[in-house]
């Protein structure tokens, strides 16, 4: 105990209990530093002991990735909590690792703008975990997801020196990419502990457009004809069948998410309305649709057993819903299913953890040899143990090994959470 609390302080440094867990493994110590200085220092303390740690922000997306090989040390990141510089004019925020994103938001909506990513428990979520998880929601079809708007970052390495990429400018563009190598790596390769993102000016207003349909690849047909419009929308999912309350009943719907100023909403509006009309599909209007879009974010978390994620060509979507629910009913198990169209992303949320390696093993080797993938996004360390998260990793694993070991020479950054067991 006196190790760890001589570098974080008495206050800040206690015993690992159940709520600390990773996958049902719990660690030795948490640690909260209070500084980069200290997470300097807890990195050098773990590497000269053997000790692995994962960092995490509040937690609210530990249960995403693989089960660690080794955990000693949760290195909790709440304290670093400060957006350090808003430049309005210039259209950037630089914000430390573990500043929920309800704080950003406050702070940019004052000059007028926003930083639109919508991920699940946004209340919960800290700029940290945004970017080590890649979590993005609804806003991607329109805003692209973190790495898209990141321009520099600052992570304590293996050795605990403070490594800088990009800057705070958003003409940065000298160097590797090095930002963009820690979004989605889970804290493999390093501890983040602050970032710059580009912002943009938040829409006037919000709505969505909810379009019955009777099948998930009605849906997404007409789903892609609002993609081709003359008013792109703000953001564009897929329910399938009984997902959504709003308008289809027990059939699958299109929801089209529109923003920007009140003529762009309403151009949109009637281009929706009539291109289901055309189809003899019925519409409903949702005059709220931020707060349809933050539901619809948080669907990844929402009570299931587990959370499948498919990748697949936005022409796929329709016809990988109907074989994930057909799949299931064949299992006698239930299963909901929402689709991000334009990326072709579709999740699954399986109401029972025996089902979940039966789904895995009948969708995934179809979606590997048609290029796509399926992963388990979201499950407990039991269901993880008996089933692969990730799948095939393909051709790149190799350069993923040896960038894991050179930038983590020894394993202390959570061994074992990314793809290939790194």
């Amino acid at each position: 105990m006196s190790a760890w609390a001589d570098v974080v302080g008495g206050a800040h440094a206690r015993p690992g209990g159940p709520d600390d867990a990773v996958d049902g493994i719990v660690p030795g110590w948490v640690v909260r530093p209070g500084s980069v200085a200290e997470v300097q220092s807890c990195v050098r303390a773990a590497a000269a002991g053997g000790f692995a740690l994962i960092a995490s922000g509040r937690g609210a997306h530990l249960d995403v990735g693989a089960p660690p090989r080794r955990f000693d040390v949760l290195v909790r990141l709440d304290r670093l909590a400060r957006v350090l510089d808003h430049q309005a004019h210039d259209m950037t925020v630089t914000v430390e690792a573990g500043c929920p994103l309800a704080l950003v938001a406050e702070t940019l909506a004052s000059s007028g703008q926003w930083l639109p990513f919508d991920p699940p428990r946004r209340e919960a979520t800290t700029v940290g975990g945004l970017l080590a998880a890649n979590l993005a929601g609804p806003l991607r079809a329109s805003q692209g997801r973190p790495r898209d708007l990141l321009i520099g970052i600052r992570v304590v390495g293996a050795d605990g020196a403070l490594v800088a990429g990009g800057g705070r400018v958003v003409k940065n563009v000298a160097g590797y990419d090095l930002p963009k190598l820690h979004v989605g790596a889970l804290g493999t390769l390093g501890v983040i502990v602050d970032a710059t993102f580009k912002v943009r000016p938040r829409p006037e207003c919000e709505e969505a457009v909810v379009i019955a349909s009777p099948t998930a690849s009605a849906a997404a047909d007409i789903g892609l004809a609002v993609l081709d419009s003359e008013v792109p929308p703000l953001w564009l999912e897929v329910a399938g069948p009984g997902e959504l309350a709003e308008g289809p009943g027990h059939g699958a719907a299109s929801v089209v998410g529109l923003g920007g100023l009140a003529e762009e909403v309403a151009a949109g509006r009637e281009l929706v309305r009539e291109a289901a009309r055309r189809r003899g599909l019925h519409t409903v209007l949702i005059a709220d649709g931020a707060a349809l879009r933050a539901r619809l974010a948080d669907f990844a978390v929402e009570p299931a057993a587990g959370v499948l994620r498919a990748a697949t060509l936005p022409a796929e979507v329709g016809a990988v819903v109907e074989t994930i629910t057909g799949e299931a009913r064949a299992a006698g198990v239930d299963v909901r299913c929402l689709a991000d169209l334009p990326s072709g992303i579709v999740r699954a949320a399986v109401a029972e953890a025996t089902a979940v390696p039966v789904l895995v093993r009948a969708l995934r080797p179809a979606l590997e040899r048609g290029g796509g993938s399926l992963v388990i996004e979201r499950g407990g360390g039991a269901l993880k143990a008996e089933v692969d998260v990730w799948g095939d990793p393909g051709p790149g694993v190799e350069l993923m090994r040896n960038l894991k070991a050179a930038f983590d020479p020894t394993g202390v950054f959570a061994p074992g959470r990314f793809v290939g067991g790194l």
